[in-house]
C-alpha cells in the first residue's frame, strides 16, 4: 500500500513502520494481504475510485488474490467517491450492494 498511497500517509506509515527496506518483516506483519490466505467468510469490497487512504489499487489487489485462491469476492467500485461515500446515488447503490451480498450469504430477500 506504501508504494500507492499518498505522500503524508506514506510518511505516517513510515513512522510507524520503519524504513520499507529495512524493517520489510514489519510492513508484511502488519499487511492485511498477508493474512488474506486465512479468509473463509464471503468478502464484500466497497471501493471509491478516488479513495487517497485506501487506494484503488489496493483493493483489485485483495480481489484478484482471493478470486485466484478460488475465494468467494464481490466487488463495487464507485466512480467519483474517495474515502467514504458522499454522492447520494452510490449510497443508494451501495447500500443494495450490501443487501443483496447478506441476503445471498447469511439468507433472506433483497427489498424490490
Amino acid at each position: 500500500m506504501l508504494q500507492h498511497s499518498d505522500p503524508m500517509l506514506q510518511q505516517y506509515e513510515r513512522s510507524l513502520l520503519g524504513d520499507p527496506i529495512k524493517d520489510h518483516a514489519a510492513y508484511e506483519a502488519a499487511s492485511p494481504i498477508t493474512y488474506f490466505k486465512d479468509v473463509k467468510a464471503p468478502l464484500l469490497v466497497l471501493q471509491g475510485d478516488n479513495d487517497p487512504r485506501v487506494p484503488k489499487e489496493e483493493a483489485e489487489q485483495v480481489v484478484d488474490l482471493l478470486k485466484r485462491a478460488g475465494k468467494t469476492v464481490d466487488a463495487h467500485y464507485y466512480p467519483n467517491e474517495g474515502h467514504g461515500f458522499e454522492n447520494a446515488e452510490n449510497q443508494v447503490l451501495l447500500h443494495r450492494a450490501i443487501e443483496r451480498h447478506l441476503a445471498a450469504h447469511l439468507g433472506g430477500r433483497v427489498a424490490p
